[in-house]
This record gives structure tokens, sequence and C-alpha cells, in this order.
């Protein structure tokens, strides 16, 4: 739809006549006419007063707009990572051929985004099978961008361990910023969350462990709502194994003992066994520096 009919498909559906709106936000009926049948163009301010008086967010107004579907572009990102995870390989490599088409013919450096990212599922994510100059090109564009938004988190996620470590740390920040300043935006909600979780698998491996505390801290203010229990248990769990960092040998196991009985109970055997494998080499690396111990 365009975003005239969208406009009146909204305010039908709210039951506000012309003369309403048109009273509300300061315009003629005649005009808000013109906009809806598409004959008068429409400023975002005035747009953003329509939506506030009709209480529909942008966003819910943009999902509207693509007949009650995410963005065609998002979408296309995530179909290449669920073909990936389904292991569909030669359905990407179709898609990679296509996308490096239209790149070619738009310019629209998403479409580049998106071979890379078909590029790198290819090489199943060895960063030494892949060119490195994708990933380069990745982390300059990651780094040039002062206003990250919600491709910028879903390109970190994807590409943050075919990083050097220093450079996906030098984001960390960058993220936790956009982290504070849209935390009420709930279309960021599961990709923050799988970005400060990889973050803190990323830094104690690497045992960036000043890393790990400041994403610690911001997970424990962070995920509170009640339906965030998945996330807490994770947190709780990270929270054991920065206490062992910290010489909390038992107390950290404690935790950690207690993210496995939930992940357990629930089920999630997968789950369970790797971040027990997680636990298991950091007790052996706390060891190797402490023999004495």
């Amino acid at each position: 739809m365009e975003i005239g009919q969208v406009i009146r498909y909204i305010r039908k559906n709210k039951n506000i006549t012309q003369q309403a709106l048109a009273d509300a936000i300061g315009m003629t009926r005649p005009y808000i006419a013109r906009i809806e049948s598409g004959k008068n163009s429409i400023s975002s301010d005035k747009l953003t007063e329509i939506l506030e008086y009709c209480n529909v967010t942008y966003n819910e107004f943009f999902y509207i707009k693509n007949d009650y579907k995410k963005s065609t572009k998002m979408n296309e990102f995530n179909y290449v990572l669920k073909l990936f995870y389904a292991g569909k390989l030669d359905e990407i490599e179709k898609i990679k051929f296509e996308v490096k088409k239209k790149y070619e013919d738009t310019g629209d450096l998403f479409l580049k985004h998106l071979y890379i990212l078909c590029d790198a599922i290819e090489h199943n994510f060895e960063r030494e099978k892949i060119n490195k100059e994708h990933i380069d090109e990745i982390a300059d564009y990651l780094l040039s961008i002062d206003e990250w938004c919600y491709h910028e988190l879903v390109l970190l996620n994807n590409f943050m361990f075919l990083f050097t470590p220093s450079t996906a740390f030098l984001m960390t920040k960058r993220l936790l910023y956009r982290a504070d300043k849209y935390k009420d935006l709930n279309m960021d909600s599961k990709v923050l969350s799988f970005l400060f979780f990889n973050l803190l698998e990323l830094s104690i491996k690497h045992e960036e462990y000043q890393y790990s505390k400041l994403i610690l801290e911001k997970n424990k203010s962070y995920f509170t709502e009640n339906t965030e229990f998945f996330e807490q248990t994770l947190t709780l769990f990270y929270e054991g194994m920065i206490d062992i960092v910290d010489n909390n040998v038992s107390e950290g196991i404690e935790k950690c003992n207690r993210a496995f009985t939930v992940f357990q109970a629930l089920g999630h055997d997968k789950i369970y066994e790797k971040y027990k494998n997680e636990l298991n080499q950091l007790l052996k690396k706390v060891e190797a520096n402490n023999p004495a111990n």
C-alpha cells in the first residue's frame, strides 16, 4: 500500500473521520483527502502527528504498509540464515548469485552485505577460507556508522566471530550505547540478546574479562522482565563464570550449576552441553594459571 492508502486504512479502522483528523493536526479535510488519494505528499512531522493521534507506532505503520509483513530486506537476510541452519547450501548458492547481480544493478549496500553473508555461509564461517576483504568491508562499515540501527546489530551478530577480538570489542561500547538508547524498541530485543551473550562468550574465550564484566552488568540491568527468564538464567551462568575468574570458584560453580539445572529442567540439552563445555574450559584455564591451587 502507498502511504496515503495506509493513512486512510488506519483512520477508517479507528473510526476517525477525515474532518476529525484534520482538526487534530491543523490541516483541512480536503488536504487529508488529497493525501489519502495520493495527490498530495505528507511531511514526516505531519505523518508523526497523524500516527500519534491514531495511537499507531511507526513500526506498526510500516508493518501495515508492507501488507503485514516484516521488512522485505530483513526477511531476505533472515531467510538466508534459516536456509543455513536447515543445511540447504545449494539454495544459498543460488541466492548469492542473484543478490550479486542485483547489487551490481542497483548499488544497494544491503545487497552487498547479504552477498558477503552468503559467501561466509558457503565457507561455514571459517575465517581462513573467507575473502579477507569481505570481513574487512563489514568491519569498516560498522566502525564508520555512528548511529547503529537494526541492520547494523544483525551484521555484528553474524560476523562477530570473524572479526579480530580487538575489532569486536571496539564495537562493544557502541552496542551498549545502542542498548541504552533503544531499550524499549521491541524489534531489537532478541538480536540484542544474541549479541550480549555472543560477546560474553567471545570475551571470556579471549580472556578480555574487562569487557565480560561490562557486558554482564548491562545484562543484569537490561533483562529484568519476567518474560526474559532464559536471558536471566544465562546471565546467572556468566555471573558464575566471572566469579570463577575472580577466584570465587566455589560460588561461581554453584551459580553455573543453578543455571544448568534450569536448562535441563526445560529440556535444553544442547544448550546445557554447550555451556557445560564452556565452564570446563574455563576451569582448566584457571587451574593452569594457578597451579598452586
